[in-house]
Formats: C-alpha cells, sequence, structure tokens
C-alpha cells in the first residue's frame, strides 16, 4: 500500500493544484526564443555593446551534499550557488577601442609590471553588465543583471594573411562575477 494514497497532486508541497480544465494548463506564450534575440551592456565599455555577436547565459549549480544513509546516501541541497562563466564574442573594430578598452580594464585591476599601475578606488575595478532577451518582435522582454563584473580572461586575436575569404576578426572575453538577477520586463 502506498503512503501518497488518498494524496491529490494540490495536497503534495511543492506541487501546483491541478486543474482538470486543458485550456487553464496551456502555456500563455508559444511563442519560440530565438538567438539573435538579445543585447548585451556593458557599463564600462560601451564599444563592446555595438559589435557584440554572442554572449551565453552561464549555468547556475547547487552541488548536493551527500549523507550517508543505510540503504542509499541521501543528497541534501546546498544552499551555496556556483555560476558558470560569462563569455561574450565581439567584433574588433578597427581602431581596436573595443579590444584595448578590455585590455586596458584587466591591465588596470591587476599588477602587470609593478603597484603602481593598479586601479586605487577598488569600486573601478568591477561593472555591472546586462543581458536583455528580446521578443521575436524585437521588444525588450527579461533583463538579467550581472553584478560586479571583471575581465578574467580575453581571448586570443589572430592574423592570417592566408586566409581567401574576408571575414571581421572577433574575439571571446570571458568575465567573473558575483551573481546574476533575472527580472521579466
Amino acid at each position: 500500500m502506498a503512503i501518497t494514497a488518498g494524496i491529490t497532486g494540490s495536497d503534495l508541497p511543492g506541487v501546483p493544484p491541478t486543474s482538470s480544465d486543458i485550456n487553464v494548463r496551456q502555456p500563455s506564450n508559444t511563442s519560440y526564443l530565438h538567438p539573435t534575440c538579445f543585447r548585451f551592456y556593458l557599463g564600462r565599455v560601451p564599444a563592446v555593446t555595438y559589435f557584440c555577436q554572442a554572449v551565453n547565459l552561464p549555468s547556475i549549480d547547487l552541488s548536493p551534499i551527500e549523507r550517508p544513509n543505510m540503504f542509499a546516501d541521501i543528497k541534501e541541497i546546498v544552499s551555496k550557488p556556483t555560476y558558470g562563466d560569462l563569455t561574450i564574442r565581439f567584433l574588433l573594430d578597427e581602431d581596436m577601442e573595443n579590444w584595448r578598452a578590455i585590455h586596458d580594464w584587466m591591465r588596470d585591476i591587476s599588477a602587470f609590471e609593478d603597484f603602481r599601475e593598479v586601479i586605487v578606488p577598488e569600486s573601478d575595478h568591477k561593472s555591472d553588465a546586462r543581458l536583455v532577451i528580446l521578443t521575436n518582435g524585437m521588444n525588450p522582454n527579461v533583463e538579467i543583471t550581472f553584478k560586479d563584473c571583471w575581465p578574467s580572461s580575453l581571448g586570443a586575436v589572430e592574423f592570417d594573411s592566408a586566409v581567401t575569404d574576408l571575414e571581421a576578426l572577433n574575439v571571446d572575453v570571458t568575465f567573473a562575477f558575483d551573481s546574476y538577477s533575472v527580472v521579466k520586463l
């Protein structure tokens, strides 16, 4: 005999009440999200915003702790999230203004040659970033705000005189950040 006998879906904790009306259970928006429907804004480096080609929404992980049990270990929830990397890819402008802005930012927050190079106010080391997800009609729909971003890796720029198809150069930059929040606009 099952322990849950006589309990309906709405009586269980964490389970939303169900309805027998199929129209109530249908999604209100059946439009798909497309990979080109986004805008990325980085306050400290506005030159990257215009040339941004790709951005990933980082993963969020909760690592379980296994609690020993004589039958099978039980996984418990850890309240500390771990975020993946925020990586963007942008085209380089002819003057390399956007690449130089990221490069100079990295030099400013770390001592490359001596300690006099580091920016004195620590508040200037980081910048918030926003990823705005757009609808199919290119209207703002969801905003993801990344708190206290700073560049942790700037990818290599590859020059090659043997290419046959001229394509604009692009580069990846990876940002470390504290957390992100998601708001429906």
